[in-house]
C-alpha cells in the first residue's frame, strides 16, 4: 500500500506548541477532543481521526467523537479494543484496561465505516484510562508507522488534559454534594471566618430566623447577637480559633419580624491546628432551643401521666365497690317505687343518680387508659339519643348558670358505629367547659348533623369570650387549662381528642357565631 506523507518534525514541534497553547482554556471533555482533533488534522491530512472517551466509574457507552470520517453504528458499544503492543507502549496495566471495558485483541478493530486499516493510542495518564484515539486509513493507504510516532505525543497531552478535567469535575461535584448536604441538614449551621463574617448559611437557619441568604452572607455574625449575650459568643469564637471546641453555647438570635428565638450552638476550629498552622474559620452548628424545651415538657407531662395513671388505678380499684353499690340499689329502687307508682318525676331523678354513677366509673377507667385504646368494641348507636342524654346530664349545671341552652339534632341523622358511653363522655366535658365560659346569662347551643356523605358533626358553641388563636392547639395538650387555678386539671380536652382519635374522627375549634368558642367533632359513619 502505498504511504500517505509523513508529518515533518517541524510540523509536529507546531502541533505540540499548539496543544500546549489552546488545550489550557478547554473546560469541558467535548472542546478537549474537539481543539486535538483540529490540530490533528492539520498534522496529519487524509487521515480520519476518532476519539472514544470511556468512564471507567460507569458503565455509559463510549463517547464517540470523529473528524474526516464516519464511525459504525458499533463505535460505542462493548467493542472498543486495543493492540497489545500498544498498551506496553502506553505502560497501560491489563486490569486498567480491563476495569474501563477495553478488550485487548492482535490486530486493530476499526470504529470508522469503510475502513479496514489503522491504529489505536490509548489515552491514559496518572495510570487511568480516558480513552482510544483512533487513526484510520482509506482503503489502498496506510501509515501507521510514521504517524503512530507523531500522535503518541498528542494523545499524551490529551490524556492529561481529560484527567484534569475530570479531576475538577469531581472537585465541583463533591463541592455541591456537600453544599447539597450542608443544606439540607436539618440543624442549624454557620461558617463564620477569621474576621467574624459568616460564610455560609444552611436553610434551617434561614427558615428559623426568616432572613434571605444575601442579607446573612458577608455580615458580622455579632450583629445577630443581641448585647446580653454577645460575651457568650466572644468567648467561645474565641476559644475556637486557638483550636478549641466549645458546645452547649446558649445564644438569642433575633428574626426579620422583630422577634427572638432560643438556640444552642457547637462550636469548632476549620484549618490546621493539628499541624501548628493558624485556624481558618469556625463552624457552628445549632439547634432551635423551643424543640429541645417541648421535647423535655413532653418527658415531664409523660411521667406525670404515667403517676396519674397509677394514682387513678387506685381510685377507679377504690370506687368501683361503692359505685357498683349505688347503681344496684338504684336499679332496685326505681323497680320498687314503679311498681308502688310513685311520681315521675322522683323516679327519673333516681335513674339519673344510677346513670351518673356509671359515667362516674367509665370516666374513671377512660382515664386510667388515656394513653392506649379503650378496646371496646364499637357498636350502632343513635346519635340523637346519645346527645339527648348528655344534655340530660348536665341540666343542673345550666340551671344554676342561668345559660340558655339550645338543642339542634338533625332528624335525619344516621346511626354511627361508636361507643356510646365514649361520646357521652365527650359531649359533656365540651358543654360543661361551655357553660363555664358562659357563666352569669351566657347562650350555649350543641348541634348534630350530617356532615357529607360519609360523616357526621358535633358541635358545641357559646357565647363566652373563646378561646385565643395562640391556644387553640395547646388547649388538647395534657395538663394546660385557661381555667382559674382549681377549677380545670387540663385533662378534659386531652381526653375528648383521644376519644374522638379512637373513633376516627377530627376536632378542632373556632369562633362561634355566638362570639365564643365553637368545638366541632366530625365522625365517620363506619
Amino acid at each position: 500500500m502505498p504511504a500517505l506523507g509523513a508529518p515533518t518534525p517541524e510540523a509536529q514541534l507546531q502541533a505540540l506548541r499548539a496543544l500546549a497553547a489552546e488545550l489550557p482554556g478547554a473546560t469541558t471533555e467535548a472542546a478537549l477532543v474537539d481543539r486535538v482533533l483540529a490540530i490533528l488534522a492539520q498534522l496529519l491530512p487524509g487521515r480520519a481521526l476518532c476519539v472514544r472517551a470511556l468512564d471507567i466509574r460507569n458503565r455509559d457507552p463510549a463517547r464517540v467523537y470523529v473528524r474526516n470520517g464516519a464511525a459504525r453504528d458499533s463505535a460505542a458499544g462493548d467493542d472498543v479494543t486495543i493492540t497489545e503492543a500498544a498498551m506496553l507502549r502506553a505502560r497501560l496495566k491489563s486490569a486498567v484496561a480491563a476495569s474501563a471495558r477495553l478488550r485487548v485483541r492482535e490486530r486493530w478493530d476499526s470504529p470508522f465505516s469503510g475502513m479496514a486499516t489503522g491504529f489505536a493510542v490509548p489515552l491514559a495518564a496518572g495510570g487511568e484510562l480516558f480513552g482510544v484515539l483512533d487513526v484510520g486509513y482509506a482503503p489502498g493507504q496506510d501509515g501507521a508507522a510514521e504517524d503512530e510516532a507523531a500522535v503518541l505525543p498528542a494523545a499524551a497531552h490529551l490524556a492529561v488534559a481529560l484527567r484534569t478535567v475530570r479531576l475538577q469535575d469531581d472537585a465541583l461535584g463533591l463541592r455541591d454534594y456537600q453544599a447539597r448536604l450542608l443544606e439540607s441538614a436539618n440543624a442549624l449551621i454557620l461558617g463564620i471566618d477569621r474576621q467574624w463574617r459568616i460564610t455560609v448559611c444552611n436553610r434551617a437557619m434561614l427558615e428559623l430566623t426568616g432572613f434571605h441568604r444575601d442579607e446573612v452572607l458577608g455580615r458580622d455574625v455579632r450583629d445577630f447577637i443581641t448585647s446580653d449575650q454577645r460575651q457568650y459568643l466572644t468567648s467561645a469564637f474565641a476559644a475556637a480559633l486557638i483550636g478549641q471546641h466549645h458546645a452547649a453555647v446558649t445564644v438569642v438570635l433575633p428574626t426579620k419580624t422583630n422577634g427572638i428565638v432560643r438556640t444552642v450552638w457547637s462550636i469548632a476550629p476549620v484549618g490546621r491546628a493539628s499541624t501548628g498552622g493558624p485556624i481558618e474559620a469556625v463552624v457552628a452548628i445549632g439547634q432551635d432551643q423551643s424543640k429541645i424545651d417541648a421535647l423535655q415538657q413532653q418527658v415531664v407531662r409523660a411521667e406525670r401521666l404515667a403517676t396519674l395513671g397509677e394514682l387513678a388505678a387506685g381510685v377507679v380499684h377504690e370506687l368501683n365497690n361503692p359505685l357498683t353499690s349505688i347503681t344496684v340499689y338504684a336499679e332496685y329502687l326505681v323497680r320498687k317505687l314503679e311498681a308502688a307508682g310513685t311520681d315521675e318525676s322522683d323516679l327519673e331523678k333516681l335513674r339519673r343518680i344510677g346513670a351518673s354513677a356509671q359515667r362516674i366509673l367509665r370516666f374513671s377507667r377512660d382515664l386510667v387508659q388515656y394513653a392506649r385504646p379503650s378496646g371496646r368494641d364499637l357498636e350502632p348507636i343513635d346519635l340523637a339519643s346519645v346527645v339527648r342524654q348528655s344534655v340530660s346530664i348536665c341540666e343542673h349545671l345550666v340551671e344554676r348558670g342561668g345559660i340558655a341552652l339550645d338543642v339542634e339534632v338533625d332528624p335525619e341523622l344516621p346511626v354511627v358505629q361508636a361507643v356510646s358511653g365514649q361520646l357521652e363522655q365527650v359531649l359533656i366535658n365540651l358543654i360543661t367547659n361551655a357553660v363555664h365560659a358562659v357563666e352569669n346569662g351566657g347562650k350555649v347551643v350543641v348541634r348534630a348533623a350530617v356532615h357529607g356523605p360519609a360523616s357526621v358533626v358535633l358541635e358545641v358553641a357559646d357565647s363566652g369570650p373563646g378561646v385565643p388563636e395562640a391556644d387553640r392547639q395547646k388547649i388538647f395538650e395534657p395538663f394546660f387549662t385557661t381555667k382559674p387555678d382549681g377549677k380545670g386539671t387540663g385533662l378534659g380536652l386531652p381526653i375528648v381528642r383521644n376519644i374522638v382519635d379512637q373513633h376516627g374522627g377530627e376536632i378542632s375549634v373556632s369562633q362561634s357565631s355566638l362570639g365564643g368558642a365553637a368545638f366541632r367533632v366530625v365522625l365517620p359513619i363506619l
